[in-house]
């Protein structure tokens, strides 16, 4: 099977992609308010300026995955879920080294010169891409527990070693697998039992979190967590931050690029983990659930695409998507708002971040070409 294809633009649901363009630019604008630099033309700052270079290097990989076609795609799987799992084993290795820098307690970037690329975003693709196509196979049962505990592996098995360094990142795989496993047909005792026992799983994992040392700082955040009083002017200061910078914005915010606790250096990390402070500050409680609405949108979309999609493996993978990006979203959201631990996940298309906004957009691209193929 060839792995370029032509596209049937007519079959392509452009009004799902035209709501992924809109989250975007709404996402720079907001970059911008929290990089603003008054010396640079039309304020932009730096991080401003490569969103911008990064929006169109993700556009153009969105436009080219579009024209793989969903049997290159299922091609692809195997393979590429190998080459994560291997990219995940050498980041593993490779920690602290020069090529895996320790920033800020965690190895999770691979640094090559100024450039420097977050893996595990392309990871949850490649696990995407494989439960999309084991759950589609026709010897696949959803009803069966063995069959689920399968699908569920292939999900934790990357999620496990992502784990090691990013807890926040790991917390997305079962959203992408879980929607995909529902939507196959699984059994709702079979989804309650899966539920508990990665309940137990994550407890488990945070009682035996390092206490002391480099990798104590997964623990502090969830004491400041529990605690917020405690850790205000420590672990706790970004979620502290963020909730006041929220607040503040009431009904209608402060307008765009006057929230004081933006401009004024007040709020970390406003640019990406944090983006969602910014817009609650400057355009208040309208605003947020303007935004919010868009992202429900873009759901409703990405959701109609796969019901309406002609291949089994096809409503899977657009599923699967949407899952893994609303799941994630809603972790951003939570930690915005102090309802989760600090966890580093940044917003869907919409905060800074050229690996995040890269691999959304490839993920999006290979979606679109599985909404428009035939049914294999």
């Amino acid at each position: 099977m060839a792995l370029i294809g032509r596209v049937r633009w007519r079959d392509v649901p452009w009004g799902w992609f035209a709501s992924a363009l809109l989250l975007t630019a709404v996402g720079v604008a907001f970059v911008a308010s929290a990089c603003y630099a008054p010396t640079e033309p039309y304020g932009l700052g730096r991080e401003a300026r490569m969103q911008l270079v990064w929006w169109g290097v993700a556009v153009l990989g969105c436009l080219l995955a579009m024209h793989v076609p969903l049997s290159g795609w299922k091609q692809l799987a195997i393979p590429l879920f190998v080459i994560c799992i291997l990219l995940e084993l050498f980041m593993m290795l490779a920690a602290g080294t020069p090529l895996v820098p320790r920033i800020k307690g965690q190895c999770n970037w691979i640094a090559l010169g100024p450039l420097r690329l977050q893996p595990v975003e392309f990871i949850k693709l490649g696990a995407l891409l494989m439960c999309a196509r084991l759950v589609a196979a026709q010897s696949f049962d959803a009803r069966r527990l063995m069959h689920c505990a399968a699908a569920l592996a292939i999900a934790a098995l990357p999620a496990l070693l992502v784990a090691r360094e990013d807890l926040g990142s790991a917390l997305v795989f079962p959203f992408m697998v879980l929607g995909i496993l529902v939507v196959a047909g699984m059994r709702w005792s079979y989804f309650a039992a899966t539920i508990l026992l990665m309940g137990a799983c994550v407890a488990a994992v945070v009682m035996v979190l390092p206490k002391d040392g480099p990798k104590a700082y997964q623990y502090k955040r969830i004491q400041a967590w529990m605690h917020p009083d405690d850790y205000a002017l420590t672990e706790g200061y970004q979620t502290m931050r963020s909730m006041r910078s929220i607040g503040s914005g009431q009904w209608l915010g402060k307008g765009y690029g006057n929230g004081d606790q933006n401009r004024l250096g007040w709020l970390p990390e406003k640019h990406t983990d944090l983006i969602f402070a910014v817009v609650g500050e400057e355009i208040g409680f309208v605003g947020s659930g303007a935004v919010l609405g868009l992202f429900l949108i873009f759901a409703w979309l990405g959701l109609h695409a796969a019901a309406q999609a002609r291949d089994p493996c096809a409503r899977n993978l657009i599923t699967g998507f949407v899952c893994l990006l609303i799941g994630q979203a809603s972790i951003n959201l939570a930690v915005a708002m102090g309802l989760m631990p600090v966890t580093g996940v940044t917003l869907p298309f919409f905060s800074y971040g050229g690996s995040s906004l890269l691999a959304s957009y490839l993920g999006l691209g290979s979606c679109l070409a599985a909404a428009s193929a035939r049914r294999d």
